[in-house]
């Protein structure tokens, strides 16, 4: 139980995140092609944010130093 505790909101955030996806594919009727896309875009974008963060972060500890 304790490590469904630690786990818990990421999991049901990857869960719920596939379930706006299969709504979105199903109820709208939109290409699964368009949202991978959309998607693909999102993580990406996620990505270089983190990347972005991690620079700027060792360089101003670099700086303080």
């Amino acid at each position: 139980m304790r490590r469904w505790r630690r786990y818990r909101t990421p999991v049901l955030a990857v869960v719920t995140t596939a379930l706006l996806v299969w709504s979105t594919v199903v109820i709208f009727e939109v290409p699964l092609a368009e949202v991978a896309g959309f998607l693909a875009v999102c993580v990406a974008g996620v990505g270089i944010i983190m990347v972005l963060a991690f620079i700027t972060s060792w360089l101003l500890q670099r700086f303080r130093s």
